[in-house]
């Protein structure tokens, strides 16, 4: 296996990544309103107010914006059993439970509204896309029991790992995930990077365009991944959609704050937040329909998938639904990593991730052509945060096919 790896280099004000195993470099370009081109992902940079943010975030790729809602749309309607009606009927509703959370969310999502030519309301669908596909939750059968997520919805997606400072081979912290959704998205997404105004860190993160945020890291030297999991609970109408409350974990100076982030914004379906920070600490936030349940690294290690970890998790009298292959990723990454003689590297980790034990449903996924075209789930980017350096390795499509390196908040200083 070739990995190939990207290193960032300044050049007269002009920023470049250069492919050290080839002659070749590729130029990030120069763009307007601050875009650059990374991998073939747009990069847009935003400053200002949380309005400013979101406007420049929806008017720079508008098209990418309506493509993901359009696309996250279908999905949820596919997968909760829910009219088109019902959908804006629930998404209209967590407007409130967000600005009780932080009012600075809805005024951004407006903006990206604005921004994009969509309406609020369309843009809140698409950032409570993970609560509405599950919506197939809180249907029940005809013996009044609750039943199970849509057979042809795949929630089985992302890996993640963090390894604390005192194992690593620079005593940094590293973070990361393979992010796996369906082969549409890549045509959706930006890389976005946040410089905020109103005294909270800036932020880096690949996502789909309109997508307030995802996991990646910010300036404090926090970063965080993402894992869907999956009960027969219903969703939490008063809670907060998942997009939110990772925007919450971001937004955190430290690793307690963005636990509490989690707590405070009463989860709107189950899922899984795992964080770290630059300081030697990580944790895994199990989000049950109503709790939480705490993972703490063993020997500095913390990997998940998706299926609960924790003891007493999902709560009685819901069932975890994870399927097999979430149970071999999780136990193959962390595995692998324990097999590491001596310390572990940002490359170690790379290797992980782009591991392919379990094919074709392994931690560098690549779609089962055996599968519908609409159910061929696959690895669309992948990242590995050193959260003292503040780089972010950076697999702009699967891990097996390389790595570049960046230096988000460099950026920042350099528009």
């Amino acid at each position: 296996m070739i990995f190939i790896y990207w290193t960032r280099i300044q050049t007269s004000g002009k920023i470049y990544v250069k492919d050290t195993n080839c002659a070749n470099c590729m130029k990030i370009q120069q763009g307007m309103n601050g875009m650059k081109d990374v991998g073939g992902i747009p990069i847009v940079l935003s400053r200002g107010t949380p309005y400013e943010i979101g406007y420049n975030h929806g008017k720079s790729h508008p098209d990418k914006v309506r493509k993901s809602f359009e696309h996250n749309l279908v999905s949820c309607l596919k997968s909760g059993y829910v009219s088109k009606e019902e959908v804006y009927r629930i998404a209209g509703g967590y407007i409130k439970n967000v600005e009780a959370y932080n009012k600075d969310y809805i005024e951004e999502v407006q903006g990206i509204a604005d921004g994009a030519g969509l309406k609020l309301e369309d843009i809140m669908v698409l950032n409570s896309r993970t609560e509405l596909q599950k919506l197939g939750c809180n249907r029940k059968n005809r013996s009044g029991k609750l039943i199970s997520l849509h057979p042809d919805f795949e929630p089985e997606a992302c890996t993640s790992i963090a390894v604390t400072g005192e194992r690593t081979v620079d005593g940094a912290t590293y973070v990361g995930q393979n992010w796996d959704n369906y082969p549409w998205s890549e045509e959706c997404l930006i890389y976005h990077i946040i410089e905020q105004k109103n005294g909270k860190p800036s932020i880096a993160y690949c996502g789909e365009a309109g997508i307030i945020c995802r996991s990646g890291m910010n300036s404090a030297g926090l970063g965080d991944g993402v894992n869907t999991l999956t009960t027969n609970a219903p969703v939490n109408f008063e809670g907060v959609p998942l997009q939110f409350l990772l925007r919450g974990v971001l937004d955190s100076d430290n690793l307690g704050a963005a636990i509490d982030a989690i707590n405070d914004g009463k989860n709107g379906a189950v899922n899984n937040i795992m964080i770290a920070q630059r300081d030697n600490e990580a944790a895994d936030v199990e989000m049950d329909s109503d709790c939480c349940g705490i993972l703490y690294p063993t020997d500095s290690i913390l990997t998940h998938a998706n299926h609960y970890v924790s003891i007493g998790h999902p709560r009685y009298p819901y069932l975890d639904k994870g399927k097999g292959n979430s149970f071999v990723r999780h136990n193959r990454s962390d595995k692998l990593l324990r097999m590491i003689e001596g310390k572990i590297s940002i490359d170690d980790i790379k290797r992980v991730f782009s591991d392919h034990g379990n094919s074709p449903q392994c931690i560098c996924r690549h779609a089962d052509k055996l599968k519908p075209e609409d159910e061929q789930l696959e690895t669309v980017f992948s990242f590995v945060c050193n959260l003292t350096t503040l780089e972010m390795h950076f697999a702009p499509k699967r891990p097996c096919e390389g790595f570049l390196t960046i230096r988000p908040f460099d950026l920042l200083k350099d528009n």
